[in-house]
C-alpha cells in the first residue's frame, strides 16, 4: 500500500486550483474561506482510503491478466482531471504506445476510476489498438 503525503498534496493542489477553472467544491471553499481543519483531515483520510482501494483494484485486475483500462471521470470532474477523461492506459506496458495510468486519485478531491477495456467492449464500439494510441493522454504530474 502506497501512502501519500496528503497534507503536502492538499497544500499544493490548493495553490494549483487558484489558477485552474472549476476546482472541486471542497477546494473552491478552502480558497474562498480557508481550510477548516476537520474538513482538511477528512479529505486526507478519504483520499488515502480511495487510493488504497484503487491500488487493490488495479492489483487485482493486473493479476488477472488485464492490461488496458480507461480513465472514467464523474460528471463533476475538476479542471485538472478533465483532460484525462476517456483516455486509455496500459497497466503492464504490454500495449505499445499506450501510457501508464495516473495515480488515483489525481487530486485529493476527485474520485475517478480506471475501468477495463475488454476486447468485447472495444469490438462493440469499433475501437482498435490504433484508436487507443491516438486517444491516449499521458499523465503529466503537476509540480
Amino acid at each position: 500500500m502506497t501512502v501519500r503525503d496528503w497534507d503536502a498534496e492538499i497544500d499544493a493542489w490548493t495553490e494549483r486550483f487558484r489558477h485552474i477553472p472549476d476546482p472541486p467544491p471542497v477546494f473552491a471553499a478552502a480558497i474562498r474561506d480557508g481550510w477548516d481543519p476537520d474538513e482538511r483531515r477528512a479529505l486526507a483520510e478519504d483520499a488515502q482510503a480511495y487510493a488504497t482501494q484503487h491500488e487493490g483494484w488495479v492489483a487485482q485486475i493486473t493479476a488477472a491478466g488485464w492490461d488496458l483500462v480507461r480513465l472514467d471521470t464523474r460528471g463533476d470532474e475538476c479542471g485538472a482531471c478533465a483532460r484525462y477523461s476517456g483516455s486509455p492506459y496500459s497497466l503492464t506496458g504490454e500495449t505499445p504506445g499506450v501510457p501508464p495510468p495516473p495515480p488515483l486519485p489525481i487530486c485529493p478531491a476527485c474520485r475517478h476510476t480506471l475501468n477495463l477495456l475488454t476486447p468485447f467492449f472495444m469490438q462493440s464500439t469499433g475501437m482498435d489498438a490504433g484508436d487507443l494510441v491516438r486517444d491516449a493522454v499521458p499523465y503529466e504530474p503537476v509540480d
